[in-house]
This record gives C-alpha cells, structure tokens and sequence, in this order.
C-alpha cells in the first residue's frame, strides 16, 4: 500500500487534510508557497457556521462531521484557539428551515423584543470562535509533532507534483484556477476590520436580512467585524470605503459596536466556486484528490472534508 501522499497548499484544508492522514499512519510532504501566518486561512473572521454550499448534502455532511471534530478534539484543549460562542442570527425576512435547525440540540428562536432595530426574526445556536491567529500556528505544530514535513515550493504545473508523487491532496484554493484551468473558481474578496475587545461576547450576524453582509465575532484578543463579500475581485488592498461600510454596518446590529476602537484590518481572497470540488482525478495511473472551491465555508467544513479526504486516500492506496 502506497502510504506517501503530497499535500499541495498549507492553509486550513491542507492541514487539516494533512494532519488526519498523519493520524492514520500516513507520511505526509506539504508543498506551499506560504505557510502560516502568510496564508488566505490566517485572515479569516473564522467560526462554525452552516453557511449553504453546494452540492447541499455532501457539504451538509461536511459540515455535521467537522462540528463534532472540532465538539470533541479541539474545544477541550485552551491551547487551539476554538473559543464557544453563541451565534445569533437576525434578519427582516421569515427564514426557511435549515437542517442545523432540527440537529443542533442547542437552537432557539429569538422573540421580536430581543432583536435590534428593524429585525423580525432571528434565532441562536451553540457553536465556537475559530481564532485563527492561533489555531492555524496550532495546526502547523500538530502536523509537525506526528511527523509531517513542509516545503516552500511555489506548483506553477501540476506535473511538478505528479513527477514526485503518486498520491496527491490538491488543497491550492485560488491556485487551483491556474493549475488546472478551472473556471468554475474565483476570488471572492472579504475585508475585516478588528477592534479592541468589549462587552460582546457572542457572535452576531446578518446574512440575509436588509443589512448584510454584517458580523461581528469576538476572539481572544479581538472582535473581527465583516465584512465583505465581492465576487471576481483580485483587489488585496484595505479599501477605505468598504471599512466604513462595515462600521456602519456593524453599529446598527449591536450597541457594542458602536465607537469602536480599531486595531487592525486585512483582506483575503476566499476561494470561491458554484460548488466545493472534493474528488479524485487520475493521471496516467497518478491520483490527485481535490479539495478546493470552498469560499466562505472553509473552515466549517474543514475537518468532515479531511475525512473525506482520507477515505479518498485509502481507496486509491491499495
């Protein structure tokens, strides 16, 4: 059994990835062109939240199994960075029933009288902060302890891989859409903007309501306030328009996030596709499984697609 895999790309899904192959006796080479904390993964205002992505079941169960990685291996140790928060959703609209509704024991609708302004309806649910200027350096130290090796090596082909490798993990995001000419995949760019902590100490946001995209998500250090979401731009600056946008968002979802006091901003590129890719492809004999395309659900998803990886890596190993 071929028991060698190269992980291409080191931000969440590559580790991740990585390290549940690690885990199940697997030597495993990460080839990146950055590692933490120069990844798209370290600028995210990171928590579980089932954002709706396609293909909707597999991704649901993505989601399901990632939440009870994160329940059961990462919340107990302080070390990781995964924080529990509660998350209230709000919006103006009757929102449609979504399957974290029935299978999240903790979720509640929330009564009119404990919404902000202009909100009808809302709910909350149980879930946790993903900090990730700690849990991506966590991650790296975990792949190091069980024996993983990286490499600085920017793919600009990807039979530079296959000449090395017969199993390879495709976890490059954006970088899929030189490497393999995806078109499906673009660059959907998000803004944040932290703030010194306050009174907040649970996750708020407007996804779908009058005021989206508006969020707010207190970590260990910081609040991250969001955000942006702006489809096919490359742009990678802080742009002062959107940083007042997304103040003023944010203050007409909580009276904490009004005069705030601003301590850092960043931008990242989520890579963006109309469904996540996660499948094996062959080669001439080589398998590359891919495992890209998922945009704002990156992290939600991030261990139930590394399973899903391994089961991928074992069927093609033997």
């Amino acid at each position: 059994m071929n028991k060698d895999v190269l992980v291409l790309g080191s931000g969440v899904s590559g580790l991740s990835s990585a390290i549940v192959l690690l885990k199940k006796g697997y030597s495993v080479t990460i080839w990146a062109k950055d590692f933490p904390p120069n990844t798209t993964s370290n600028m995210a205002g990171a928590f579980w939240y089932a954002f709706d992505h396609k293909p909707y079941e597999r991704a649901r169960i993505w989601a399901k199994k990632s939440f009870e990685y994160f329940r059961k291996e990462l919340l107990t140790d302080p070390k990781s960075g995964c924080i529990k928060r509660k998350v209230v959703n709000i919006t103006d609209k009757k929102y449609k029933k979504r399957w974290w509704h029935t299978e999240i024991n903790s979720f509640q609708k929330l009564a009119p009288e404990n919404l902000p302004d202009g909100y009808k309806y809302g709910y909350t649910y149980d879930t946790f902060v993903i900090d990730t200027s700690i849990y991506m350096d966590y991650l790296v130290a975990m792949f190091k302890k069980l024996g993983g090796k990286m490499v600085k090596k920017s793919v600009n082909n990807i039979k530079e891989s296959l000449l090395v490798s017969d199993l390879i993990v495709n976890c490059t995001g954006l970088g899929s859409l030189k490497l393999l000419n995806d078109k499906r995949l673009y660059p959907s760019r998000g803004q944040v903007v932290k703030i010194k902590p306050n009174s907040l100490d649970y996750i708020i946001i407007d996804d779908s309501g009058w005021n989206n995209f508006a969020m707010a998500a207190p970590r260990t250090n910081d609040i991250i306030l969001g955000g942006t979401r702006q489809a096919n731009s490359w742009n990678t600056k802080i742009d002062p328009k959107d940083r007042e946008e997304i103040l003023q968002k944010c203050a007409l979802i909580s009276p904490f996030l009004k005069n705030v006091e601003i301590i850092g901003e960043s931008v990242g590129l989520r890579p963006a596709r109309d469904e996540i890719r996660l499948e094996a492809e062959n080669f001439s004999g080589k398998i590359i499984i891919h495992n890209y395309g998922h945009g704002g659900s990156g992290f939600s998803a991030s261990w139930g697609c590394a399973l899903n990886v391994l089961k991928l890596v074992k069927r093609h190993s033997n």
